[in-house]
């Protein structure tokens, strides 16, 4: 007898550590949603949520239960590069009046540039809460100004999600005769690449310091700038309309690549030829940092090819000040050297 399905999953876009905002709001749906429920065979009270990303990678390979469902937080990050057990359901590949229903929440007062999923349905739930849709929902949670409109809005998708799971035969009156919104014209989201170039064919989840990959702390920067990040292989970098020399972006340079006479040429004109405004940070991991000349040597030699100098990381907590750092210098140099005729407002 297959287990029962639980009432909802809420679902966000995930970095390395907790946004106890996002946990707050779950806990009081969660609640919110248990004291209405009143399950029948097939369903109990219940819901998921994954604060980390480690954590939701670790549940989504050993499987997960069944819920009536679907709660996206839609944020910038969300949209731009939805979680896995999402992803393929932004832009409607089935049928959204078949469990799992999707019912998003606007975290952030931000439309994406082409039509998704449940826009509406986000939408109409704060169709009495004027600040819902200029401030997002979390700036409603963090804000005491709103804790009426906070209960309001948690207490409408707390009856709307029950009403949805205990009825899963039929089509929630909340997906029933509420028309897309018009969406507005806006240009492409303007893309910040973290590019990765190693010495081997490796996975993006790359840790020469232990636990915590080098990537993710990139994204992680990255994004705690408004910026919307995508991590690509030096081999595989874009260089179309609006990809490599169309964005701004740091390099991840793993110094090894210096030492291999197979991957050095590709990596010095990589060096050569990327964008003035990208800045490079070269990962000395445990090999080359137990010869001190040796890797004082290759930070030498990758400074002389990169237009915009090189930061060197030895350590995690070197590459955490690196990181930070240039990240925020690509944006700026970006905003300063980038002369285009198209608007990036969303670097600003």
């Amino acid at each position: 007898m297959p287990a029962p399905d639980l009432y909802f999953a809420l679902i966000h876009a995930r970095t390395s550590t907790p946004n106890q905002w996002v946990e707050s709001f779950y806990h009081r749906l969660d609640l919110e949603v248990q004291s209405r429920a009143a399950p029948m065979p097939g369903l109990r009270a219940g819901s998921l949520y994954f604060p980390t990303a480690g954590e939701a990678r670790r549940a989504l390979d050993i499987g997960l239960p069944r819920v009536r469902v679907l709660v996206p937080l839609y944020t910038r990050e969300f949209l731009h590069d939805p979680p896995p057990d999402f992803g393929d359901r932004l832009h409607r590949l089935g049928d959204p009046a078949e469990p799992p229903f999707v019912h998003p929440v606007l975290w952030e007062p931000h439309l994406p540039a082409r039509r998704v999923n449940g826009l509406a349905q986000a939408t109409s739930l704060g169709s009495s809460v004027q600040e819902y849709l200029e401030c997002g929902m979390a700036s409603i949670c963090r804000l005491n100004a709103y804790t009426v409109e906070l209960r309001r809005i948690v207490d409408e998708l707390a009856d709307r999600l029950v009403a949805a799971a205990e009825n899963p035969d039929r089509m929630p009156a909340w997906l029933r005769g509420r028309p897309e919104l018009p969406m507005p014209p806006r240009v492409p989201e303007a893309r910040f690449l973290i590019t990765v170039v190693q010495s081997s064919l490796r996975d993006p989840d790359w840790t020469p310091f232990g636990p915590g990959s080098v990537t993710e702390r990139a994204r992680d920067a990255a994004q705690r700038l408004s910026l919307l990040p995508e991590i690509v292989l030096g081999t595989a970098a874009p260089s179309a309309v609006n990809g490599f020399h169309e964005s701004a972006g740091v390099l991840l340079l793993d110094a090894a690549v210096l030492d291999d006479p197979v991957n050095r040429p590709a990596a010095e004109r990589f060096l050569r030829t990327m964008p003035p405004w990208m800045t490079v940070v070269m990962v000395i991991g445990p090999d080359h940092d137990d010869h001190a000349a040796r890797a004082h040597d290759l930070a030498a030699e990758a400074r002389s090819m990169a237009p915009n100098g090189v930061q060197v990381a030895r350590d995690a907590r070197e590459f955490q000040r690196a990181i930070d750092e240039a990240v925020t210098k690509a944006r700026r140099n970006f905003l300063r050297n980038r002369q285009t005729s198209r608007p990036w407002e969303d670097l600003r």
